[in-house]
């Protein structure tokens, strides 16, 4: 039940959602439809500070985004980063081309770099909303380093050539003043000083013929005199809009799940940058219906960096911001589900026994890691993180004494000891919820050999989450401390599992174990950093 405060916070965050939505395309559709008034408003050096504003603003989140791509091993993050940086840097070269004031004359640039800046950044952000394949995501993240300073430098190419191709005025055309006033009149070129093509542009307009350099950058800026007209320009604002549509779903999704100041936040910056690119896209070039674009890049980026210092605010680390961006802490978000349930049984079970602290949180991490390591669907993932949690939650029955026993326990104490799943089983499978859980909580110490217990399955009988959870649970106790016993390092504790592998344990769980322990060490509890289409699955009922 929320209380009258959480539920007026969750009304006000709606309310801001909604008009986000609505508002900016309300207003829109007013100045189009000559409800209220759109004049041309033609003042070049007042766009250049204002893109720059932006461009600054998206380069902020682009640094932020890379730094926390050097510390979380996802590749989300890392299109993130390059999402906000390609919106930096050929934004930016949308301020530098503008008429007028850094380059002398009209040209495409202009025109074509606002077009590509959300582009680019709409390819990124829809990439960073889907799930790659591990041997993709390792392949990637080993290379994240090149691959973050190869977009720098050809960003900075891009705009280098675009810099270098407009330098200069063209044969046969009027001052700089003039070029940059002309719409469409008896001064304007075939194109506006905004670098739209109204009509066929002939090439003695774009640049003297001359030496092969100037061959090339006259051709250069043919192209994004295309790219910035019709029926290029319109393929391009479709394809940012289907892909932005895209984003704008998942992080509506994610925001119904979990109302984050960060999640907030680029859920109404993807919204606002959809929009303008609609407005881009419609409006007449100068006029105030077309300056509404730049206001709405300007909002979204600056409502992103807001979310971003809250949540920074709140979580008190880059890592932990961007985790939960990507909706990751595990242990927050299956809490929510199951906070009275799960937190306390497991808090009840290692409060007996201070060697064993954590033992579970630990053991859910890695058999959750294997399972997305073999390919398993986020659902099941979930339910072997959950189960990982229970699985010895049956040792709340057994004494004390017996659990933090020095010595080489009895017989008796031993057969006490093997009976923990089976009091697992027995607490959490009149849970309904808890059924999917079952096997991998009953079995997990079941070897292939029938070695195992409590019902000496063999080979195939045993179901693979409980091979999943054997692998991990043999693991971790080998790496943890025990009262008789030291713990093993890493590679002595893999030497263990390579020897047991094919007799007594999966193979090819110790496999994905070893992918996993060589990619990911120390594994962390936030497993949920890998399921990276949790948010979009139901809950276990």
């Amino acid at each position: 039940m929320r209380s009258t405060g959480q539920l007026y916070r969750l009304m006000r965050s709606h309310w801001c959602v909604g008009l986000a939505a609505v508002l900016p395309l309300a207003m829109l559709g007013l100045l189009l439809g000559h409800v209220l008034p759109d004049p041309a408003l033609q003042v070049p050096v007042f766009h250049f500070y204002l893109v720059s504003l932006v461009s600054f603003l998206a380069l902020l989140l682009a640094l932020a985004m890379t730094a926390a791509a050097s510390q979380i091993d996802n590749v989300r993050v890392l299109f993130l980063a390059l999402a906000f940086l390609g919106i930096s840097s050929i934004f930016l070269v949308h301020a530098l081309a503008t008429p007028g004031v850094l380059v002398p004359r009209v040209n495409g640039w202009v025109g074509t770099s606002a077009r590509l800046s959300l582009l680019v950044g709409a390819v990124m952000l829809a990439l960073s909303t889907l799930e790659a394949r591990p041997a993709i995501q390792r392949w990637v993240l080993r290379r994240r380093g090149w691959i973050i300073v190869a977009a720098f430098l050809l960003f900075a190419l891009y705009g280098l050539v675009a810099l270098a191709s407009v330098q200069g005025a063209p044969a046969g055309s009027s001052d700089a003043s003039t070029t940059v006033a002309g719409h469409v009149g008896e001064h304007s070129p075939a194109y506006d000083s905004y670098g739209q093509a109204y009509g066929p542009v002939a090439s003695e307009d774009v640049a003297r013929p001359g030496p092969s350099t100037a061959r090339w950058m006259a051709a250069f800026e043919r192209v994004s005199l295309k790219l910035a007209g019709e029926p290029a320009g319109g393929l391009l604002a479709g394809i940012v809009l289907a892909l932005l549509g895209v984003v704008a779903v998942h992080y509506w999704r994610a925001y119904r799940r979990w109302d984050s100041p960060l999640i907030r936040s680029m859920l109404v910056a993807t919204i606002f940058l959809l929009q303008a690119q609609v407005s881009m896209a419609i409006a007449p070039v100068w006029h105030v219906s077309w300056w509404g674009y730049h206001v709405l890049m300007l909002g979204a980026f600056l409502t992103a960096l807001v979310g971003l210092v809250r949540e920074y605010g709140e979580r008190g680390s880059l890592r932990g911001v961007v985790e939960g961006l990507l909706l990751r802490d595990t242990i927050e978000h299956l809490q929510r589900e199951y906070t009275e349930v799960i937190a306390a049984l497991c808090s009840a079970v290692e409060a007996k026994d201070v060697y064993t602290r954590g033992h579970s949180t630990r053991v859910a991490t890695l058999a959750a890691l294997i399972g997305q390591e073999l390919g398993l669907p986020p659902e099941r993932l979930r339910i072997l993180y959950q189960a990982g949690m229970l699985h010895d939650i049956g040792k709340i029955g057994i004494p004390d004494a017996v659990l933090h026993k020095p010595a080489r326990l009895t017989d008796e104490e031993f057969a006490l000891i093997q009976q923990h799943p089976v009091r697992s089983h027995e607490i959490i499978h009149h849970v309904r919820s808890f059924a999917p859980m079952v096997p991998a909580v009953r079995w997990h110490h079941e070897r292939l050999d029938g070695s195992g217990y409590p019902d000496g399955l063999a080979g195939d009988e045993i179901p693979l989450d409980a091979r999943i959870m054997a692998v991990a649970d043999v693991f971790d106790a080998l790496t943890s401390l025990r009262p008789y016993r030291r713990p093993l390092t890493v590679e002595e504790a893999l030497a263990v599992l390579d020897e047991e592998a094919g007799t007594r344990l999966d193979p090819e769980c110790v496999r994905a174990l070893r992918r996993v322990v060589e990619v990911r060490w120390p594994v962390e509890a936030d497993v949920a950093s890998l399921l990276l289409e949790l948010e979009s699955q139901p809950a276990t009922a």
